[in-house]
């Protein structure tokens, strides 16, 4: 079953970015749309549910680093949401995954080349709308991470990496796996009585 393998009630979490000036990056992974609350200010101006980088970015893209909320994953999709910002917006955007098992490893790289792969290449975006690339194949490889690049920098407000979870088995052969979690892939698929609630 196809899952939103960043998001933050799975267990995603975001590792490291290059700058938040405006607002918080933790708010990418946030499971529920985002808000707008007219008239709430921040020490830093008008107040944004999203991830929001300063301007005059003299580096090539913003970016920030997630690790997945599920043990490792294939992706299938990607979700984009840019909700109440306009005028302060991505104007383009990338994705870029890697596996490693290593999160120092990984933060390690920022915004450089590293180990990182491309999933999806620099697409445009726009203001205050949902963006949405479905893979034309879905990837064969399975990542641990993803960077979520911003060109040059900007505000958005949601972000979503759409695929299937795969399980990461221990070097220990003797070693417990719970493969009925979802963070392993685990699906509920049935039960007996749902009257009862889910």
């Amino acid at each position: 079953m196809r899952a939103d393998l960043v998001s933050g009630t799975l267990g995603g979490k975001i590792l490291a970015f290059s700058d938040e000036w405006f607002a918080e990056a933790q708010n990418l992974i946030t499971p529920t749309p985002p808000i707008r609350q007219p008239g709430k200010m921040v020490y830093t101006g008008a107040w944004y549910d999203g991830w929001e980088t300063r301007r005059h970015n003299t580096a090539p893209f913003d970016w920030v680093i997630l690790r997945l909320g599920v043990a490792s994953g294939t992706v299938e999709g990607i979700e984009v949401d840019t909700a109440f910002f306009n005028g302060n917006h991505a104007p383009h955007i990338s994705v870029e995954g890697v596996y490693n098992l290593n999160d120092d490893e990984v933060v390690s790289w920022k915004g450089e080349r590293g180990g990182w792969e491309t999933i999806l290449g620099i697409e445009e975006c726009g203001p205050s709308q949902r963006f949405g690339w479905k893979l034309d194949v879905p990837t064969t490889k399975k990542y641990t991470h993803v960077r979520l690049n911003m060109y040059p920098d900007g505000g958005i407000a949601r972000f979503r990496l759409f695929g299937h979870a795969v399980p990461v088995f221990p070097d220990d052969k003797e070693a417990i796996l719970d493969l009925a979690s979802a963070q392993n892939g685990g699906v509920a698929i049935s039960d007996q009585e749902e009257r009862a609630g889910r």
